[in-house]
């Protein structure tokens, strides 16, 4: 991969561009949340076109920085504003907020897309991002207890119903009488080996309900690395969830 440099102005100045050449048909520039930026072009561009198309694509790359800079991905709630950007599954995503005649929101890789015809009502524009992000969470959630219930599933135990709550002190819960595990809905923002920790764990739970050491021999054996996935999620996501 090869490395161009692109003269900004302040307060950026000269800014590194990763360049990749690749069976590609299009030119793709991306500009980041944390700041890098890449163009992928077809094999066979010669350096000279992509410096003369980086630099007519200058401003561009500013106002996408400035973007950035301009909110902190790290907010639990994310205040909804074109430009903003949030965590959702590990990584940066940059809300777009665009006027239209009906409520849709739709997620294109690192960019959620958000229409509504009252772009002007940031209440309204919370409410139908916070429904969308439930329903995409719990859609998620599901599917990740499905895959891993087969585990404890031939020990026999039925499988649990699944509920989505906001908290403020737990990344999940479950309850053994009720057969019900509880998942933060701030977790969607975590990585998915991290989801799949806390799953894994109130899973665990309705075969050993303490943390004892039969609690955490079945989890190392059924996920060695259970404790690193447990750092990142209590040392890393933490700091964004404000806990």
């Amino acid at each position: 991969m090869d490395i161009k440099k692109l003269s900004l102005t302040k307060p950026w100045g000269v800014v590194e561009v990763a360049i990749e050449r690749k069976k590609v048909k299009k030119v793709r520039l991306r500009v980041f949340p944390n700041r890098v930026i890449k163009l992928s072009v077809p094999l066979g561009v010669s350096d000279e076109w992509i410096d003369r198309y980086l630099i007519s694509k200058t401003k561009w790359v500013e106002k996408s920085l400035y973007d950035f800079k301009s909110t902190e991905a790290s907010e639990l709630a994310p205040r909804i504003d074109s430009g903003v950007s949030t965590w959702i599954l590990g990584r940066q995503i940059r809300i777009i907020v665009k006027q239209a005649q009906f409520y849709k929101i739709e997620q294109k890789e690192e960019t959620v897309w958000i229409q509504s015809p009252a772009i002007g009502d940031k209440q309204a524009l919370q409410k139908q991002f916070e429904r969308w992000c439930q329903k995409q969470c719990k859609r998620y959630f599901q599917a990740t207890v499905d895959r891993l219930y087969p585990i404890i599933a031939k020990h026999g135990i039925d499988k649990p119903t699944l509920q989505v709550r906001k908290m403020k002190t737990l990344w999940g819960s479950c309850s053994g009488r009720h057969s019900k595990i509880n998942l933060n809905y701030y977790l969607y923002k975590a990585p998915p080996f991290c989801i799949d920790y806390v799953v894994l764990h109130e899973l665990t739970h309705f075969l050993f309900p303490k943390h004892n050491q039969d609690f955490y021999e079945f989890l190392t054996v059924h996920m060695p690395d259970w404790q690193e996935r447990k750092r990142i999620l209590d040392y890393e996501i933490v700091k964004g969830l404000e806990y």
